[in-house]
């Protein structure tokens, strides 16, 4: 039987990092993991038997053992497989809508996103705020402009990370293709605009 080196599985350790420090993992999540692998490990690491044993500690503490491990200094971490753990849990109607989007723009903290991603994290943290506050659009508008964002990342998982990259290639393409369609969007709503004020200007 063969036993876990936590050197072999960085990539996913900083991503459990990064989602404890935004809230998407509870200590209780990360400490039932260390136990899985305990349990499954004929001679564990000592770094899953400290995390299985820290109940007692809080989410700070977990977190700087973690990074005391890693010893990183702004990683580049892969925020899509985030995104995905995000889409499930809203889903699963584990957080409210007001909670997700938190969640949501706190991931653009801990993690490496494209510059389009980057854009449709700020719309979607804009357009909570213009809602929220009865400026513009509903709240029902946003969470469904949050669903359809993070849906696009439904296949990504902390651990399937050998698949990530085909993955990439969909992902990439299905975003340009919303990129372009948001500025078709913008170019026949600047148009009709436009348009409204020369009818305006030609009755007086």
């Amino acid at each position: 039987m063969q036993s876990t080196n936590p050197k072999d599985i960085l990539t996913t350790l900083h991503l459990i990092r990064a989602a404890l420090a935004s809230g998407l993992m509870r200590k209780e999540e990360i400490i039932d993991w260390a136990d899985k692998i305990i349990t499954k490990d004929e001679k564990p690491d000592i770094f899953f038997i400290d995390l299985a044993l820290s109940s007692s500690k809080n989410t700070n503490e977990i977190l700087h053992y973690f990074n005391d491990y890693l010893n990183f200094e702004n990683p580049a971490i892969n925020g899509r497989p985030l995104l995905g753990l995000l889409y499930r849990e809203f889903k699963n109607g584990h957080y409210n809508l007001e909670q997700a989007v938190a969640k949501l723009f706190r991931l653009k903290f801990e993690a490496i996103f494209n510059e389009k991603e980057e854009g449709n994290i700020y719309s979607i943290d804009d357009a909570y705020d213009l809602a929220k506050h009865n400026t513009y659009g509903t709240l029902n508008d946003v969470e469904n402009e949050l669903i359809q964002f993070l849906s696009l990342y439904k296949d990504y998982s902390i651990d399937n990370f050998e698949q990530w990259q085909s993955l990439d290639k969909i992902l990439d393409l299905k975003l340009e293709q919303d990129y372009e369609r948001h500025l078709e969007e913008v170019k026949k709503y600047n148009s009709v605009k436009n348009e409204s004020k020369r009818s305006w200007w030609k009755f007086w």
